[in-house]
């Protein structure tokens, strides 16, 4: 029998007297787990189609008692219920019940019509337990994110026209993701990160299947702008965590394996587009460009800094558009480890795209403060400083700029940063040795003066060729034995091979004192004493006195 119109509008408690002993006790007006099981049978083996509104009338009380406290016999209702309405709408998509055909009549488009509203209610009382935050985590919100899961695999394998078209779930899909994103759940990590509990259960399934990532990009940047315009500061920032937790994965894009061969979420082939790996590189750098124009937090501009030249920039259709984000990022003044992290991603892109940026150099040399050498990037600054400065057709001026601000800072770096100042201005010297009349000047007079404009910002005008490095003999006097051995190679000729920068790059305060420890002397001290049978010795008034010492 088709449900007439009226059905949608049954009045709550209004059951048979064989229901009324079925509910619980708490007097709340939820079912118990056997009545919503019959319930749940009446619909698949007789069609009572009308318990589908009883059923779904359970979610306000859930929802309203899962705010208040932590309580699993609620929550167990939650997951039966759900499980139930699951069981029921997969047996009617299995059964193309959700499907007009032209051979029905009024009364059965009529049924399908009503059906379809209420597989749509329960799709959407599933996004909204997905975004809301309870008392605490449950259970239930990880049931109705896989169920909404297998809705998407469902829908796409019995909702294309044919047997052999190629269909994606796609607005299904896309209201779950809006909903992941939206979560009011877990909180902001000092990473920038979220922790999410139902986010990281929908990572684990998104990076091993091609169809959640390419179609959870597809479109995205609209949404997102759109929220740009409504959402608060705080909001944006959680939207962005979500979105790094989940982008900052690993994409099959970038697999050795043919997009053709990686599997699918619906266990079937997608639509050709699906593959394209041009569509998919145009979808993503949209949402990534319009993500990155939020009102980040500083913790969150380093987090996508960090993975922005491996994970992201080969996965944009046109890297350059990143440029002017990239700017912004390098030009910041009130903090210097986002500058730092930012050079990874230029140099990615003037290597691999011709990117020319201007004042580059300048910039570079101003990054040059007390506190780089202090920085825990300060290791990534030095392998692409080396990069930067390696070639031989740069001004000598220029590269003398940097040997003489950098031997100034290790005067007064921690013995940790000094020990990466000496062997990479050794390098320096050894590959422009132009440079090298900063070491050895025979012309200069007694009432030599050093030329060098410490406060200079451009490193062309700093006057650092005329200067000389008297920095590094006062390194030869450091009060570690070992920066001051290692600084007294510039006294000796130049013979010795240029140093590998990655044996100093990681060294501390830690490392330096384990060296010491460790280090095997080629002879012992010799040591004069003189030796005692006792520490104490006693005399006749039973005062007790040291060796040697009277009052």
């Amino acid at each position: 029998m088709a449900p007439k119109r009226k059905a949608a509008s049954v009045p709550k408690g209004k059951k048979s007297s064989k229901k009324d002993e079925t509910l619980v006790e708490s007097g709340s007006g939820l079912l118990s787990i056997e009545a919503i099981k019959d319930l749940g049978s009446e619909i698949i083996q007789s069609s009572k189609y009308n318990n589908f509104v009883i059923l779904l009338e359970q979610y306000e009380l859930v929802k309203s008692e899962l705010k208040k406290s932590k309580n699993n016999q609620i929550e167990s209702v939650g997951r039966q219920v759900s499980l139930t309405l699951f069981k029921c709408f997969q047996n009617l998509l299995q059964n193309e019940k959700l499907v007009t055909k032209k051979s029905f009549d009024d009364n059965q488009k009529l049924v399908v019509k009503w059906l379809i509203s209420k597989f749509d209610n329960f799709k959407s009382i599933i996004f909204e337990f997905i975004q809301t935050k309870f008392a605490y985590e449950t259970s239930l919100q990880l049931d109705l994110l896989e169920i909404g899961l297998n809705f998407i695999k469902l829908e796409s394998q019995n909702l294309k026209s044919g047997p052999n078209d190629l269909f994606f779930s796609n607005i299904t899909y896309k209201n779950l993701i809006q909903a992941l994103l939206l979560s009011e759940n877990g909180q902001i990590l000092s990473d920038g990160s979220s922790d999410n509990f139902i986010l990281l259960e929908f990572i684990e399934k998104f990076q091993i299947n091609w169809d959640l990532q390419f179609y959870f990009f597809n479109n995205l940047s609209e949404t997102l702008q759109e929220w740009k315009t409504i959402k608060s500061k705080s909001e944006l920032r959680k939207i962005f965590a979500h979105y790094f937790t989940i982008i900052r994965s690993q994409l099959l894009l970038s697999s050795s394996e043919s997009l053709e061969e990686s599997s699918t979420w619906i266990q079937s082939k997608l639509p050709s587009i699906a593959y394209k790996q041009s569509t998919f590189k145009t979808q993503y750098q949209k949402s990534i460009l319009v993500i990155l124009s939020y009102p980040l937090l500083a913790s969150q501009y380093k987090s996508i800094l960090l993975i922005l030249h491996k994970r992201i920039i080969p996965n944009m259709a046109q890297p350059q558009s990143i440029m002017d984000f990239l700017t912004d990022s390098y030009n910041i003044k009130d903090d210097l480890i986002i500058p730092i992290l930012t050079l990874n991603s230029l140099y990615e892109l003037m290597k691999k795209y011709n990117l020319e940026y201007p004042d580059f150099y300048t910039k570079l040399y101003s990054l040059l403060t007390p506190e780089l050498l202090y920085t825990r990037y300060r290791s990534r600054f030095f392998r692409l400083c080396d990069l930067f400065l390696s070639s031989t057709h740069l001004s000598a001026n220029l590269v003398a700029s940097f040997i003489k601000k950098l031997a100034r800072l290790a005067m007064a770096s921690s013995a940790s940063g000094a020990v990466i100042v000496i062997p990479f201005t050794y390098n320096l010297l050894k590959r422009h040795p132009t440079c090298m009349i900063m070491l050895h000047n025979t012309s200069a007079s007694r009432d030599y003066q050093d030329p060098f404009d410490n406060d200079e910002k451009d490193p062309l005008k700093t006057n650092a060729i005329g200067s000389s490095l008297w920095e590094l003999e006062t390194l030869m006097t450091h009060y570690h034995p070992n920066i001051a051995t290692l600084a007294k190679i510039f006294s000796e000729p130049f013979r010795k091979h240029s140093y590998n920068l990655e044996d100093f790059l990681d060294w501390s305060y830690i490392t330096l004192l384990d060296s010491e420890k460790t280090r095997r002397y080629k002879t012992m001290a010799a040591l004069e004493f003189e030796e005692f049978s006792n520490l104490f010795e006693i005399d006749d008034s039973v005062n007790v006195y040291a060796k040697g010492w009277t009052l």
